[in-house]
């Protein structure tokens, strides 16, 4: 008889792996310390290499003058392969060779691609439905602001079916 001495105590990145997927890449990330002034939440850049999403890439939560938020990815060439016809190749077009940004207010979820932000645990997820594979969801937690208003964003990456 073999005795194990495993723990169920698993850390928060142990429960986010099982969550959201493997961990894909960071980010660095700003809160913005101008809330008045500035219609930023967050934004978080870095230069990426992966299979689903490359180049320099920013990807943001704003609000506008009416305070309704909206999603935004910028970049500068951006490649993405999403499956989703319109990003992979819309994104790519605006961004090659110069800095551009596509905005979105579209929050009725189920739909070819979704963007939910969580204030409360500073979390966004991006997901896109291509019609004829599965479901690409990428997860930014992005830390708390302490001292500062730059912090680590974790991006993680999982395909699946997602309601």
């Amino acid at each position: 008889m073999l005795l194990c001495s495993c723990s169920n105590n698993l850390t928060k990145e142990e429960v986010r792996i099982q969550e959201y997927g493997e961990l894909y890449f960071t980010m660095d990330c700003w809160w913005s310390s101008q809330e008045l002034i500035a219609p930023t939440i967050f934004q978080c850049s870095e230069t990426v290499a992966t299979d689903l999403i490359s180049g320099y890439v920013s990807l943001a939560v704003e609000e506008d003058l009416n305070g309704e938020e909206f999603f935004s990815i910028c970049g500068k060439n951006i490649v993405l392969n999403t499956g989703h016809h319109i990003h992979d190749t819309l994104i790519p077009a605006m961004t090659e060779y110069v800095y551009s940004c596509i905005d979105s207010y579209e929050r009725n979820l189920g739909d070819e691609f979704d963007w939910i932000w969580d204030n409360q645990a500073n979390i966004l997820q991006i997901i896109w439905r291509p019609e004829n594979d599965m479901d690409k969801v990428l997860t930014l937690f992005i830390e708390e602001r302490a001292d500062s208003s730059r912090v680590l964003g974790s991006v993680y990456y999982k395909t699946g079916y997602f309601d």
